[in-house]
């Protein structure tokens, strides 16, 4: 199986944006730019490697949700689904 390309939504930066601060805070919690280099990678290539395998059918068909834990924030999830050209497309998020 050959992994699929994986895409971010404007919609997805912009939740990430009002979840998370563009700048890290002085006591050390993430920002928006943590979350992108240290969490999004390993969180992206599983969704391309198998993403049937590593999500959740959500409440809205073909919606699917990632669940997990990341290094800079303790709880997050990914809403995507497998568009036309079987490409992986992330739309929103949570942070816990």
């Amino acid at each position: 199986m050959t992994d699929r390309s994986v895409r971010f939504t404007p919609q997805f930066f912009e939740r990430l944006d009002e979840l998370l601060p563009a700048e890290r805070s002085p006591d050390g919690a993430p920002s928006a730019a943590d979350f992108l280099l240290y969490d999004l990678p390993r969180i992206r290539d599983q969704l391309a490697a198998d993403f049937e395998g590593n999500t959740l059918p959500a409440d809205e068909a073909p919606l699917r949700v990632w669940v997990g834990s990341g290094v800079v924030v303790p709880n997050v999830a990914l809403f995507a689904y497998v568009t036309d050209d079987n490409s992986v497309e992330v739309i929103s998020l949570l942070i816990g």
